[in-house]
């Protein structure tokens, strides 16, 4: 029961794997539409520590936790192997204990920080390493990256092209072992589940594009760190030759180019972990190490003022999460009356959750499985789908019309307009069914249900 669509998603993805073993379904079969945007890395982690014995939203947090232990240890040996020590060290890394990017998915069930330690790991190999062997190892934590979220390919480019210019003896090796891991991981994933991977991770991955979401996420994952994105880039172009030939500020520009994707519609702070991680490997050791790169007296107070705000704007970010998680919790049994189904103190098992049971419809997809329930849809991807015309919303909504769906949980009150990523993520035909159901009314916990 995270307080995140996203993490519910990947619990579904996770429970309907081992309810059907299926984790790439055709969109043609029917009900439930679901679509796995990722690759299987994380979630192949989650289901193994699952099949041991942990529940299954356990398993997906704890793969998580890992990841972020990971992202430290890598951060923490590259800022190491570059020379930062003691105060240094530790500034660095407690650095991106000022980022929300880093910390919003500690403790929820996500894939983006394995994605970001392994581009870490493999940048940190072709920087540091001397041989061969560490630059093969190099191009498989890329590889690696790539299969935890297919779009880590863009700064796995980013190092091949580093390592290229600056380092050809290490660019072959990092160049082979990355395309060799890369065709396996594809053989891999094709013979186990056959081309429908692929129509997931890429045609169904296009989504639509929107400049006031680009804005609206700058303002929230950009705009904090805006004084120490000034700092790198000042102290850059002060350090001249030595930092253009520095494969962490080719990360970093990488990194900052490519946060503006956060134009699709539905992105979120992930768009912006690799930015923040290489801005923390950047300015930690300057602002905290001392020596000629440490800033004037003017720069230190500007961005001390920066660091506690960002530090109280993410904390209070979480703390809401957090209050959000204990209102539902409080409110569960009703909500899952409405639903329905019950309420449990465990995870509910692949058995518990019927197949024969009616499948519902709910924008908190983590809350129905909370409840012993199926959904009929992920609402946010079939939505995008339905707009690029990949996919009709028809059957569903007349499913729901005809009480075959007998329930729709949503966080909104659906007769009133649904604004921001609400009403992003239903299709105006079943929005429009949501505010003609003969009967809405509140569930608890800030949710309403609509039914026919």
């Amino acid at each position: 029961m995270d307080p995140d669509y996203t993490a519910g998603e990947l619990l579904d993805h996770l429970a309907s794997w081992r309810e059907t073993g299926v984790l790439y379904p055709a969109l043609g079969d029917g009900a439930p539409w679901r679509v796995l945007n990722y690759p299987p890395l994380a979630l192949l982690a989650a289901r193994v520590m699952a099949e041991l014995g942990l529940p299954e939203l356990a398993a997906g947090r704890a793969g998580n936790g890992l990841a972020l232990l990971a992202l430290l240890g890598a951060a923490a040996a590259w800022a190491r192997a570059r020379g930062a020590r003691g105060a240094a060290l530790a500034g660095t890394v407690g650095l991106l204990g000022a980022s929300f990017p880093v910390l919003y998915a500690a403790g929820q069930f996500h894939i983006e920080l394995w994605a970001v330690a392994f581009t870490v790991a493999g940048f940190a190999l072709l920087d540091r390493g001397s041989t061969r062997r560490s630059a093969a190892l190099a191009g498989v934590a890329l590889a690696l990256a790539c299969w935890s979220k297919q779009t880590q390919v863009v700064p796995a480019a980013v190092a091949l092209a580093w390592a290229w210019r600056w380092r050809r003896v290490a660019a072959l090796p990092a160049t082979g072992a990355f395309a060799l891991a890369g065709l396996l991981g594809a053989a891999g994933i094709t013979a186990a589940w056959g081309l429908e991977p692929w129509r997931h991770m890429l045609a169904y991955t296009v989504g639509t594009y929107s400049l006031t979401n680009l804005g609206s996420q700058a303002l929230s994952h950009a705009l904090p760190w805006i004084v120490l994105l000034a700092f790198v880039a000042n102290t850059a172009r002060s350090e001249g030759p030595p930092a253009r030939r520095d494969p962490l500020l080719w990360l970093w520009i990488g990194a900052l180019a490519w946060s503006l994707s956060s134009a699709r519609v539905g992105s979120s702070y992930a768009y912006f972990l690799d930015l923040h991680v290489a801005t923390a490997l950047w300015a930690g050791p300057r602002l905290f190490g001392g020596g000629a790169a440490s800033p004037s007296r003017a720069w230190r107070w500007i961005l001390a003022v920066q660091l506690v705000a960002a530090d109280v704007g993410t904390g209070a970010a979480l703390g809401v999460n957090v209050a959000r998680l204990r209102e539902v919790e409080r409110g569960l049994p009703a909500v899952c009356a409405a639903l329905g189904g019950r309420a449990s103190d465990a995870a509910p098992s692949p058995a518990s959750v019927g197949a024969a049971e009616p499948l519902v419809l709910s924008e908190e997809v983590g809350v129905a499985r909370a409840c012993g329930r199926r959904v009929a849809a992920h609402p946010f991807i079939m939505a995008s789908l339905a707009e690029q015309g990949r996919w009709d919303p028809a059957p569903l909504d007349a499913a729901f019309r005809a009480g075959d769906v007998p329930v729709a949980l949503l966080a909104f009150d659906p007769r009133e307009p649904a604004l921001g990523a609400h009403g992003e993520r239903w299709p105006p035909s079943l929005l429009r069914s949501f505010a003609q159901a003969p009967v809405v009314e509140r569930a608890g916990a800030g949710f309403w249900v609509a039914r026919w």
